[in-house]
């Protein structure tokens, strides 16, 4: 599947249909968007916070939030072409 990118100011991802339903998203499901290399990969928020939970007293997993909160803080969108 080809996709185009766009960039916008709100906080949403438009995906295809088809990519919804492959992905078991419904309109206005909360996800998380994780960058690892080049791939991009989305959670659903409720199980997300739910590993959070399970991690509370996990300092790796704390520095590891931290790490990337600081990426997506300092991440820049290349200049099309």
């Amino acid at each position: 599947m080809t996709m185009i990118v766009r960039s916008a100011t709100e906080d949403a991802i438009t995906i295809p249909l088809r990519l919804m339903k492959a992905l078991k998203l419904h309109e206005g499901d909360e996800v998380k968007a994780i960058v690892d290399g080049e791939t991009l990969r989305l959670a659903h928020l409720d199980q997300f916070l739910s590993l959070r939970g399970a991690l509370a007293d996990d300092e790796g997993f704390d520095e590891a939030l931290k790490a990337n909160e600081q990426g997506w803080q300092t991440w820049t969108t290349a200049e099309s072409a």
